[in-house]
């Protein structure tokens, strides 16, 4: 039986070294993986210590994937939910949500709010009140190189 807790551990810490290497930055993982309360300013998964972070980095990591057709038929899509999250969690702290997800065996991907600024592949999602861009992570920071601290 697979441990999520540790599943959720090990993503957060995968997609920790990968913005490392993208940004030079040093990333770490939210003590209490955002739990605490909002008042200490860290709310999200990941964040870079003692700088003025711009996004609240939401990470999940699920055996399936959840960006399928359910994100327009089904009664509560689980990415909507992740979103719906990320979103509440940067409103908590003043920051931009960004959602960084996976499922078993595959890349990981980005849910951002700003619309891509060059030709690479991203999917809008219009769900509700939410807009956002899906891409591939790896794609977004090399294409976008986005500003992570003020």
């Amino acid at each position: 039986m697979v441990d999520v807790r540790a599943k959720g551990a090990k993503a957060e810490s995968d997609i920790k070294v990968m913005l490392r290497k993208h940004t030079g930055l040093g990333w770490e993982r939210t003590p209490g993986s955002g739990a605490l309360d909002p008042k200490h300013m860290l709310k999200g998964d990941l964040y870079i210590p003692n700088k003025d972070n711009i996004y609240c980095v939401e990470c999940k990591h699920y055996e399936s994937d959840h960006f399928t057709s359910q994100v327009l038929t089904g009664k509560n899509p689980q990415l909507i939910d992740w979103w719906r999250q990320a979103v509440r969690q940067g409103l908590q702290v003043g920051r931009k949500p960004l959602l960084i997800f996976k499922h078993n065996r595959s890349k990981m991907f980005v849910a951002y709010e700003d619309m891509p600024s060059t030709n690479y592949r991203s999917v809008l999602i219009m769900v509700d009140d939410y807009e956002f861009y899906i891409s591939v992570l790896e794609d977004w920071l090399i294409y976008e190189q986005p500003k992570f601290i003020k």
